[in-house]
């Protein structure tokens, strides 16, 4: 695990939580042109991220996996409220967290990956998101952008390119950067 905290913002990435588990009865799904992938690994990772402002800490916290394949599309789903445990759980940062993507939240997570996923530049294959966790004060705003910085680690690792400096930028300048991590691509 490792996280980068600055005075407005935090983040932490991990491997796995199963704590905060979705059984996604209920989900969202499509398909997206992707490019083909000629090399690549399974990747899985848990994020979560806190933004201080106005007093207040907002907390937004999503894990999922990214399989790569061949072809030319991209899978993807992201699965919603139903948990395995209603209980708060420890997040990667300070505080429990209850698991769980409930209304509003999840349609801010799938507007995340939305520029994305119809940009046509991912690579092929499957993405689902189905770890989740917020509080009170979770913002769709910082669950869009948890949901977006989610796949940038997702992809750095199925691609042997370090997370980490995606993080720190975001930490320290609260965006995400616009080229994707470490994609080998062939066409």
């Amino acid at each position: 695990m490792f996280v980068v905290r600055t005075s407005g913002r935090s983040a932490a990435v991990d491997d796995d939580r199963r704590g905060f588990s979705l059984l996604g009865r209920s989900q969202v799904s499509g398909l997206a042109l992707a490019r083909p992938v000629t090399t690549g690994v399974r990747s899985r990772a848990v994020l979560e991220l806190q933004q201080n402002y106005g007093g207040l800490r907002f907390r937004a916290l999503v894990g999922g996996e990214f399989v790569p394949g061949e072809g030319d599309r991209l899978a993807w789903r992201v699965r919603f409220w139903e948990t395995v445990r209603s209980t708060p759980q420890q997040g990667l940062l300070r505080g429990a967290l209850l698991p769980g993507l409930p209304e509003g939240l999840d349609h801010a997570a799938v507007a995340g990956l939305h520029t994305d996923l119809s940009s046509g530049a991912l690579p092929a294959g499957r993405l689902v998101i189905d770890r989740a966790g917020y509080d009170q004060e979770s913002s769709p705003v910082l669950f869009a952008t948890a949901a977006e910085l989610l796949l940038h680690v997702l992809l750095a690792g199925t691609f042997g390119s370090p997370a980490e400096p995606v993080i720190r930028s975001w930490a320290t300048t609260g965006r995400i950067p616009s080229a994707l991590p470490g994609v080998d691509f062939q066409a």
